[in-house]
């Protein structure tokens, strides 16, 4: 009977390291799919991000155009009418 525990210990011990090989190759993969669905919330939330810094700057530089214009109005007037004229030349051709 010796020579039957003996095997079946092994194949217990041959059992466990499968076990944890499987559940090593599980770990691994549950941690791969964490990354790949994580990342595309992350691009996401980093384009959101870096689109709300160019509205702000955005509308930093409107706001600084606005009050030079307030500050200037002739000659602002006078280069919003040359650009109109050259834009005007450019399309009419």
């Amino acid at each position: 009977m010796t020579g039957m525990n003996e095997k079946s210990d092994r194949t217990a011990e041959e059992l466990q390291a499968e076990v944890d090989e499987l559940t090593k190759a599980l770990e691994a993969a549950k941690a791969a799919l964490a990354e790949k669905t994580a990342a595309p919330g992350e691009e996401a939330r980093s384009a959101f991000e870096t689109a709300e810094e160019i509205g702000e700057r955005m509308q930093e530089s409107l706001a600084d155009l606005q009050q030079r214009i307030d500050r200037n109005p002739v000659p602002s007037a006078l280069i919003a009418l040359a650009i109109g004229f050259l834009l005007g030349r450019v399309f009419s051709r």
